[in-house]
């Protein structure tokens, strides 16, 4: 991976880089390095799912050319299964707030990632071609169906705990019945949440990790960020910033929401977006034994 990630830079610059370090794996099987030059740093990507490494660098070149919070694609190899993109260093939203608390100027950042995910979602939906996504187009029915039935398998099952398995499929599909009808569809994230935000030093927010991207409901995204366990925010800073996301939301789309239906859907996507990451660290911590996953439980089932 290492001499992959090597010869693409070598290709791309003309000469082999001062020092290349591979960055600690996290959930996916993804493999990052950081290569440094006397310019500075990028980041180099080795995946073995091609159709996922395609699928960020169309997403990152459509968002980049109309000047969103993304990495700059800067070299792809032949076979698409490298490419070295921007670096924004390793601070993310997750570690300013484990290092600094509930303050009023982690608030502003929570706040600006919500103004940045609004314009991500209106603008680039625009134009954005999503037969491109790596699995579902929309997240409709049957996607909401298989985030539910995640959660059912790979963590309720896996508890052996006894339970209505009818009942809970016949609320599953009242669920996603009721939220497959929202008025407003755009670029969902889908993996909207602090650890994928990174802060550079002059404060400007910027985005990764958003290759399972699709149409869907703009609330998904703000129930990602708001609900995420490990970053257990405040009750009163989750209500504040989700009146904050709508000011910005109807900003930009240049009229007025029905803020009691859309709160009552951010609700319903609050909610399976919380039993999808149990069955997220299900599938990672019951199953792969990976310890941050597991670690992770308790945090998202007091959430």
């Amino acid at each position: 991976m290492t001499d992959s990630i090597t010869a693409l830079y070598t290709k791309w610059k003309g000469n082999s880089p001062l020092s290349v370090d591979l960055l600690p794996q996290s959930g996916s099987e993804r493999r990052y390095f950081r290569l440094h030059d006397e310019e500075g740093s990028f980041i180099g990507t080795y995946g073995a799912n091609i159709k996922e490494n395609e699928t960020f660098i169309y997403f990152s070149r459509h968002f980049k050319d109309k000047n969103l919070s993304v990495p700059q694609i800067l070299a792809v190899s032949d076979d698409n299964i490298c490419y070295i993109q921007e670096d924004f260093e390793d601070t993310s939203l997750l570690n300013r707030l484990e290092a600094e608390g509930f303050t009023n100027n982690i608030y502003l950042l929570f706040k600006k990632s919500l103004e940045a995910i609004a314009l991500l979602q209106v603008k680039g939906d625009a134009g954005l071609d999503y037969n491109k996504c790596v699995t579902n187009k929309e997240f409709g029915k049957q996607a909401i169906m298989a985030d539910l039935l995640y959660y059912k398998y790979y963590f309720l099952d896996a508890l052996r705990k006894p339970y209505d398995k009818q009942s809970l499929i016949d609320d599953f599909e009242a669920l996603s019945n009721y939220l497959t009808h929202t008025e407003y569809k755009y670029f969902m994230f889908r993996d909207f949440q602090s650890r994928n935000i990174m802060i550079t030093e002059d404060g400007e927010v910027h985005f990764i990790d958003y290759q399972g991207g699709m149409k869907g409901a703009p609330q998904y995204d703000v129930a990602s960020m708001l609900w995420q366990a490990r970053a257990n925010l405040p009750e009163e800073w989750k209500n504040n910033l989700l009146e904050d996301y709508i000011n910005s939301f109807e900003s930009i789309i240049g009229q007025p929401v029905d803020r009691t239906i859309f709160r009552s859907q951010y609700n319903g996507y609050v909610l399976i977006r919380l039993l999808q990451v149990l069955g997220a660290y299900g599938f990672r911590g019951l199953f792969e034994r990976k310890a941050q996953f597991l670690t992770s439980i308790p945090l998202a089932l007091k959430t």
